[in-house]
This record gives structure tokens, sequence and C-alpha cells, in this order.
């Protein structure tokens, strides 16, 4: 019988944990456990009360040993939303000789990688990061995409580099390190994006826009690269604050009124009667699906009206984009991508084509009883997480993690992969 080799991938949120226990035992990833739970403690992407943060994770760690009947062990991976972000552009250069030409190896491709991450972390801060390789140049004119075997005197490499604040690290290492122990950390959109969009997409053009419930992320990929990066203020929360005054209840009600009900278009909808709980919590208040869906379609057209700001920005800036916008459109993530008619609010606003983004490879998980959860945008993160930590590793690889430190896992499967993937940790 194969050995077991699993692993353990969260997602925190500002307002929910996602987690999932996936078997690789046969080959494949083979979900063995779903859960999502109220993320309590973070208000804003910050820490606000350490215990309230524990508990939550202490109740997601339970439901996933309950589901799979024993204590969860393997590979831990957590990504989080919480906290800020950058995306900055960065050049290594690499003086290989100053008299003749030298042919450039994969050991030279490797150090301009050691040298931009000494930079980073002069004093080996950890971090959480993702590097992408944008381009080589030979001798400061000649731009590649593979320089090993090329003669040069010089080489450089064009990083993007996508980065988490302190509030980040300070979220992700107290909800980890005291309930699970150490862990490896991704970024909740990039892994997002992993997930869901095409290496098609990614190469010629497509905006990513994550619709969580304390920011919107919207991404501009084009030659497999992240070049854009913007968070929206505005998100799921504001929707759900929206409902609340309006409606005069509480949030908590607000979030069931939107979950159960919620449409982001009113046109065509019945005005079907819809009853609710006043700020009380006991008196009965009335309203209807229509008057509902007028709230949430107005908060969100001003979202989306902000991100078709940026697309038209984007492809002002990029001339490969011209008149015909970007190939790809715009792919929807998150929670809000979960809302009702989002696909036909998001057509209206940014006349391009929008689809909601579900894990774009359907042969690397499977699950026999929860099979919707695979594909459905909740998850994409978690999956997203695996996705970047089973990514073979070469001088071209758009993914390289944190600084450093690698993972003792044993012989056989995820040794293998610590070694060869590109999670580098520090």
């Amino acid at each position: 019988m194969p050995k077991s080799h699993e692993i353990i991938s969260l997602d925190i949120g500002n307002d929910s944990i996602k987690g999932i226990v996936v078997d690789f035992s046969e080959g494949y990833g083979n979900v063995l456990a779903f859960s999502n739970v109220k993320t309590r403690g973070i208000e804003n992407g910050e820490i606000k009360d350490v215990v309230a943060l524990n508990e939550s994770m202490n109740q997601i760690v339970e439901d996933l040993e309950e589901q799979i009947g024993r204590e969860i062990k393997g590979e831990l991976l957590v990504s989080s939303s919480c906290g800020d972000f950058t995306l900055t552009e960065v050049t290594e250069e690499l003086l290989l000789t100053e008299k003749d030409e030298s042919y450039v190896t994969e050991e030279h491709v490797m150090k301009l990688t050691d040298n931009l991450l000494s930079d980073l972390f002069p004093s080996n801060e950890r971090n959480s990061l993702h590097l992408f390789v944008k381009k080589y140049v030979i001798d400061d004119n000649k731009i590649v995409v593979n320089p090993v075997g090329m003669k040069a005197r010089k080489v450089a490499a064009i990083y993007t580099v996508v980065m988490g604040s302190e509030k980040y690290r300070n979220v992700v290492e107290y909800a980890t390190k005291d309930i699970l122990g150490e862990a490896e950390y991704y970024i909740s959109f990039v892994s997002n994006a992993e997930a869901v969009l095409s290496s098609v997409e990614k190469d010629r053009g497509v905006i990513h826009v994550d619709l969580g419930y304390n920011s919107t992320t919207v991404t501009l990929y084009y030659g497999n690269t992240p070049l854009e990066m913007q968070r929206i203020d505005i998100a799921m929360k504001n929707v759900l604050k929206d409902i609340a005054i309006v409606l005069k209840t509480s949030l908590q009600e607000a979030e069931r009124l939107l979950r159960t009900y919620g449409v982001s278009i009113y046109m065509d909808v019945e005005p079907t009667p819809i009853e609710y709980k006043g700020l009380d919590g006991r008196s009965i208040q009335r309203t209807d699906k229509e008057y509902l869906a007028r709230i949430i379609y107005a908060r969100m057209r001003e979202l989306f009206m902000r991100v078709k700001k940026l697309y038209k920005d984007y492809t002002t800036k990029y001339k490969e984009f011209g008149n015909v916008g970007v190939p790809g459109g715009v792919v929807l993530t998150g929670g809000g991508a979960m809302l009702q008619r989002i696909e036909s609010l998001a057509s209206e606003v940014f006349r391009c084509p929008v689809r909601i983004g579900a894990l774009n490879d359907s042969e690397i998980f499977k699950s026999e009883e929860n099979e919707f959860n695979v594909f459905t945008p909740l998850y994409a993160s978690t999956f997203g997480n695996i996705i970047v930590y089973q990514r073979e590793q070469n001088m071209y690889t758009p993914l390289i993690g944190e600084k450093g430190k690698k993972r003792s896992s044993g012989s056989g499967f995820f040794k293998k992969l610590s070694e060869a993937f590109g999670k580098i940790f520090g």
C-alpha cells in the first residue's frame, strides 16, 4: 500500500478561514476534508484578539480532524489576504567576466536569485514573497527567455516581486505556530490566481479581480507575470453594511440575507417577500427580493466602475492591448464571486469577456463526496497553495517563495518537492 502523503492547506481571510486536507498517495490530490469557519479576532486585516483567532483556528482543525477521523498530519501550507501587499519591479545584475565572453550557466541564474533575496532581506528577516521572472537581459541589450548556454559578459534578471507586510506576517504566524506549528506561507490572491487562471490567459493578458471581504484586489497578468496590482477599499463588507443600514438590521442578519437571497442585478427579479430580524434581534421586519437586489446592485456597480477605470488605465499604459483590450478579459474570484448573477453585472459594466474563476485543471484534485467544493471559488486559494508548492522550479519558474528555510520532511515525495519546487523561506 502506498505511503500516505498529505497536505493541509489553509487560507486565512478577513471573514472566514478555509481549510482542506489532501492525500497524494494515489498520484493525484484526493481531497479528504473541507472546512470553512468564521474568522474571529481579525479586523481590517489586523489581529485585534489573538485568543479569538486561536479559537477559530482550533475550530477548523477540529472540523477537519473530525471529517478524516484522526489527527491531521502532513505538510502545512497557509495563505492569507490579511494585511497589506506590494508589487514592485526589481532588476538584479551579475558580471560574468570583464574580458572574453563566458557561457551563462544554471548556477549563474540561481546566483541572480540568491543575490536578489539577500538584497531584499539583508537581516534574514522572515517574510512571504513571490518572485516572477519577467525577462533576462544579456549584455544590456538582448532580451531572452532563457539565458543558459548563451555567451555574455553580463546577465541581468528583471523580477516582479509580490510581498506581504508585517501585518500579514503577524496574522499567519499567530494563527499557525501555536496551533499547528511551522507552516509555509503564501499570499491569497497569488495562490488564487495560480489555481483559476490558465497559462494562456496569464501569457496573453487577463485581469484577475479577487472580491474579498475587506478589500478587492485587481491584478493584471501578462507574459505569465503580474504587471500591476491594486487594492480597492470597496469590498463585500460595504455591501453588508449597506444592507444593514438600509434595512435597519445587524451585520449578521445582513450577511444571511445576502447569502440566502442576494442577487447582483435587480432587473427581472421578482419582488418575493422576505422576512428578517430587526436590530433588536427579535422584531420581524419585511422587505422583498427586488429591493434587496437594488441595494446590492448599487454598491457592486460602484465597485466594478472602479475596476473598469483600472482596466482602461492598463489598456492605455500597455500598448500590447491597444484598442482590442485585455484578451483574457476579467476573471472573478473570492467570496463575492459566488453572488448570484455577478457575471451579468460585471459583463454589463466591463463590456468584455467575464467568467467566474474555478479550479483550472480539473485533473489534479478529486473528491468523491464533495466534488462541488473543488470547483467553487470559495476554496480556490487553498488549492492554489498546493499548486504553487508543487510547481517544479527551474530558472524560468515564475513563482519563488520565501528565502532560506528548507523543510526537513524526510525522504520521498515531500523531500523531493521541497528540494525542487519554488518555495524558499526566510
